[in-house]
């Protein structure tokens, strides 16, 4: 976590200079928190049920911004995104039920097209929209369970395995709005962003079973600054 922190710092610095003598461009640092998930696809005849529940996590970052007009540019980002879920399943066949937390961190670079539509003092509210590669940095998964052996004895379990056979690679739809305001002399904004992925993940669960076809989600809240 220190490397990347200390990596997106010194590309700050080094995108900064290239980028200070262009009119227009700004640089920005962006941070918040991420709500994330994930949603299954449709597969017939799978021997659980799933409910699904929210990771709470950060993201945060870098960002350029290079304005086309007046109202509407282009913004590319470098990000560290936190996502996954967590499952509580019940196997249809045998007398299992488990709860899962899929961790999974990223390395996010959104590529979107911003347009200013209300333009109000020194507040102007935009809307966002466009696509995002995201590439798996690590992840784990952690599984408590139990059996039902009957008679009202239930017997615990648990595993812990890290997340190397899911594709280190995810895309993803974006889009969201955001508020563009003055703070202490300083260009501020507060973001909304909902990202949704295209990329089927196959995650895993109990000892023996077979993997889950899940697409991850997320909602980030970010406040950032224009440098």
């Amino acid at each position: 976590m220190k490397k990347i922190i200390y990596a997106l710092l010194f590309l700050a610095l080094l995108i900064n200079s290239s980028l200070s003598a262009q009119t227009g461009v700004r640089f920005g640092l962006k941070g918040g928190y991420s709500l994330s998930t994930q949603y299954g696809i449709t597969v017939p005849n799978i021997p659980y049920s799933v409910d699904t529940h929210f990771r709470h996590g950060l993201a945060g970052g870098l960002l350029v911004y290079f304005p086309i007009t007046e109202s509407f540019g282009i913004q590319q980002e470098l990000l560290y995104v936190t996502k996954g879920s967590r499952e509580d399943i019940t196997m249809n066949t045998q007398p299992v039920k488990t709860h899962t937390e899929y961790n999974l961190n990223y390395l996010e670079l959104p590529f979107v097209f911003r347009y200013t539509f209300v333009k109000l003092g020194n507040f102007k509210i935009y809307g966002s929209t466009g696509f995002a590669l995201s590439i798996l940095l690590n992840g784990e998964s952690k599984l408590d369970g139990t059996v039902d052996v009957g008679g009202g004895t239930l017997i615990p379990f648990s595993e812990s395995t890290k997340l190397e056979g899911v594709d280190i690679f995810d895309y993803g739809f974006l889009y969201g709005a955001g508020l563009d305001f003055n703070l202490f002399k300083k260009n501020c904004f507060f973001e909304y962003r909902f990202n949704i992925g295209w990329n089927t993940l196959m995650m895993p669960t109990s000892e023996g079973q077979d993997p889950a076809p899940l697409r991850n989600q997320d909602y980030i809240f970010s406040l950032g600054i224009y440098l």
